[in-house]
């Protein structure tokens, strides 16, 4: 299965954590916390559609002026989301700038602060130097963004502060069978994309049976009319071309960093990240140190690989290294290792 979402760190373990993940084809990506963006490049920084910050500790958002000033001209807004804090930490930064020569950049910035049962919404727009404005709240079910091809969702946590836990879900993964493309003499090219965009937009898809591995799936025509697809010359209606496309169990990946270790904390963690095929989680301290875990509200390298073993977590990607282990890193990653593959 090619994969939709491509997903990894921006910095080293001992760096400020952040994960970028570009979306293929899209030319668009989400950034999950905002640490130094250095090593991004300004190509990708303009990608970013979406910011996910879990908490507005420096590690995790001092990267937002760099983003910043790399947007400024961007027709396309910036959505970033937080705790219920983020608002008035975006609104502290921009006001930390003098924007007298701006009125005429197209730049929207739209920030969501994630309350208990509800959201925030508030708007910095370049037109008026960016003074704010406040929207309706919304409702807040756990989801933040929901659209045909993802959604991310956020979980409320505790690191003695508020931070948020997220994952980037594809329900459906739809991938093209090249034989049957070729019997078919249909050529490659950009008009797949389109192809697969129509079966998200015109067809109910809906879960069966969900075990890894084995999905089945119900696809029932929308009550839009279906539509029309020129190739090579001749007309195909969409479901003339289903022959060609297979839907399976799509991506899930999770970001966690900077959660209390309490028993609390934890059972929420794994319920949230369960199933994801990728999880990016913080491995603060070595289980020798949890008191000191507990005091500094950090996870240890053990707990980290329990949540991924727990909830069945393809992959674990350990991040957010004390700088007291730089000596002995290979000691975190042997321990998150042996609890996450269940080994004595």
């Amino acid at each position: 299965m090619k994969p939709t979402f491509h997903a990894s760190p921006v910095n080293g373990p001992f760096e400020d954590p952040c994960v970028f993940a570009g979306i293929i084809r899209e030319k668009r990506a989400l950034l999950f916390d905002a640490g130094d963006m250095g090593r991004l490049g300004l190509g990708n920084i303009l990608k970013i559609s979406d910011i996910f910050i879990t908490h507005t500790h420096i590690d995790h958002f001092i990267g937002f002026d760099t983003i910043l000033r790399g947007i400024l001209r961007k027709d396309e807004p910036l959505r970033i989301f937080g705790p219920e804090n983020i608002i008035e930490c975006v609104r502290g930064k921009l006001m930390g700038y003098t924007w007298n020569l701006i009125k005429d950049y197209p730049l929207k910035i739209e920030v969501y602060g994630i309350k208990d049962d509800a959201i925030s919404h508030s708007s910095f727009y370049a037109e008026n130097s960016f003074q704010g404005f406040s929207n309706p709240e919304l409702k807040f079910n756990g989801t933040l963004i929901e659209e045909p091809l993802f959604k991310v969702r956020g979980l409320k946590l505790s690191h003695d502060i508020p931070v948020m836990a997220y994952s980037l879900e594809e329900e459906f993964h739809i991938n093209i069978n090249k034989a049957v493309l070729g019997e078919m003499g249909l050529p490659v090219g950009p008009w797949l994309s389109d192809l697969k965009k129509a079966v998200r937009n015109s067809y109910d898809l809906r879960v069966i049976n969900r075990r890894r591995g084995s999905v089945s799936f119900e696809l029932k025509p929308a009550s839009s009319p279906l539509p029309v697809f020129e190739i090579n010359g001749r007309s195909y209606l969409l479901d003339e071309l289903m022959n060609i496309v297979t839907i399976t169990e799509g991506q899930k990946i999770a970001y966690l960093m900077d959660i209390s270790p309490t028993e609390e904390n934890i059972e929420k963690a794994i319920t949230f990240v369960k199933g994801a095929d990728m999880l990016f989680c913080e491995a603060y301290f070595l289980d020798r140190d949890r008191d000191r875990a507990i005091e500094r509200h950090h996870l240890t390298a053990a707990v980290s690989g329990k949540i991924a073993r727990e909830a069945g977590t393809g992959n674990l990607t350990l991040m957010h290294f004390s700088p007291k282990y730089r000596d002995c890193a290979d000691e975190i990653y042997q321990e998150a290792m042996r609890e996450f593959r269940g080994a004595s």
